[in-house]
């Protein structure tokens, strides 16, 4: 079949959408097959660039040797013994980490800017088609019989929460994040698609998965989303003329005050919430609450306990005795969970000092190329951030339906930086070949 691993990159694309998080086993197959065939087909030039990219690949091979030999001194100290170790460190090392730094080294022969735009378009129409479907799944027929009340329960059940459908699972944190980041690639398609229907649908696209990203009321992930979508539009409102930056400033300035005046009653009851757990907070209360309250109680109980893993991590055990600080906070939602809500602190908490800087290296490489060439991509930094914020507050870095997303997107970041810069210019390159026609 012509251009099969353009195909198979496409619909590893659309796995790695919020699909994939329903079959993470499928998703994972799709990419070891498209791995396999880029290898068979580019083996020459996967090997000089697998050689290129050594440092990545001696990081990821080091830190997994780490977490071996970690596992064999924590597990023959007997420290812990009462607590029976857990090895899904090592799963989401090879699994994600390794398996997907490979897989976007193989597809340096045949992936452009053209095919780039392409796999905007597929993750765009993946996270669309869920969130569409799930829209009937949570309130059905009643979207038709009575919008209004629909609507109301989509707010107030949070867009139905956890997802359970087909036999998977799809946390409510994990969906929300794949629909802002399907936001800022539609966000970026209406400027940067040619025809102008296409720009129409972009801008479609855009506006329902803002509107999906609302539904899920969720503050971490909508901080997360302005933050990227801020830093986009200062970087593009730079590269238009004075007219064109008023009328696209007014643009968002309209949109804006409409979203805040027609918001729904359940964003009030979030602040309120919030404003609530801040107060009981300063009385030093941190029994109750379910979303800063909670969040502070997990970094007291960690931090409380800094000297069994500041240094060098609880490896296989962490989930085990994390779990007994949580239990021993008081905090009834802290107590039903075995995470800290914070991807960074986790993987400090996983493998010590060598853990923390190995997930933050991930987010930096990008930057650190960028600022050395002094070239910016400004759709790369405003994605890069609102991921970046939102692992401060959620475990996007920890659990399957999210941790692929996050990492393919990174490595894609770095590696095919070139081509997002390219892509970028197109519409400068468009804009003046238009007026020279015009003259």
């Amino acid at each position: 079949m012509k251009n099969l691993e353009r195909k198979l990159f496409l619909l590893a694309i659309f796995l790695l959408g919020t699909w994939g998080a329903l079959f993470y086993e499928v998703q994972l197959g799709v990419i070891g097959i498209s791995l396999v065939y880029n290898i068979v087909k580019f083996r020459t030039c996967f090997l000089e660039n697998l050689r290129k990219y050594r440092f990545c690949l001696w990081v990821i091979v080091g830190v997994v040797l780490y977490a071996a030999l970690h596992s064999i001194i924590i597990i023959g100290g007997g420290k812990y013994s009462e607590y029976s170790p857990t090895f899904i460190v090592f799963e989401k090392l090879l699994m994600c980490f390794f398996l997907l730094f490979l897989y976007v080294i193989s597809c340096l022969p045949f992936l452009d800017s053209r095919l780039l735009k392409k796999m905007f378009w597929c993750f765009c129409i993946s996270v669309l088609s869920f969130n569409i479907v799930m829209l009937f799944h949570v309130v059905k027929e009643k979207l038709f019989v009575d919008p209004v009340q629909a609507v109301t329960l989509l707010y107030e059940s949070r867009f139905g929460f956890t997802k359970h459908f087909l036999g998977g699972e799809v946390y409510l944190d994990a969906q929300a994040m794949h629909i802002y980041i399907a936001a800022l690639f539609a966000y970026f398609l209406v400027f940067f698609s040619k025809r102008f229907y296409m720009k129409g649908l972009a801008f479609l696209s855009f506006l329902m998965l803002v509107w999906f990203l609302s539904l899920t009321v969720t503050k971490s992930s909508i901080l997360s989303f302005i933050c990227g979508f801020i830093l986009f539009n200062l970087f593009y409102l730079r590269r238009l003329s004075v007219d064109k930056r008023w009328k696209l400033f007014g643009i968002l300035l309209f949109f804006g005050v409409a979203i805040y005046f027609i918001r729904p009653e359940t964003f009030d009851k979030r602040w309120l919430q919030v404003k609530n757990e801040i107060a009981d907070v300063c009385r030093d209360d941190f029994s109750g609450g379910s979303t800063i309250t909670p969040r502070l109680v997990f970094y007291k109980s960690c931090f409380k306990h800094i000297d069994s893993w500041g240094m060098w991590g609880l490896g296989v055990y962490m989930e085990k005795v994390s779990k007994q600080w949580y239990i021993e906070s008081g905090n009834k939602v802290v107590a039903s969970l075995t995470h800290c809500h914070n991807s960074y602190l986790q993987y400090w908490i996983w493998l010590g000092v060598v853990g923390l800087f190995f997930i933050l290296l991930w987010f930096l490489l990008p930057v650190i190329e960028m600022v050395r060439q002094k070239r910016f991509s400004f759709l790369v930094l405003s994605v890069l951030l609102a991921i970046f914020i939102d692992c401060n507050f959620e475990t996007q870095l920890v659990v399957n339906d999210a941790l692929p997303v996050v990492i393919f997107f990174l490595y894609l970041f770095y590696v095919f930086r070139e081509n997002f810069l390219l892509m970028e210019q197109e519409d400068v390159r468009f804009e003046y070949s238009f007026r020279k026609r015009r003259q």
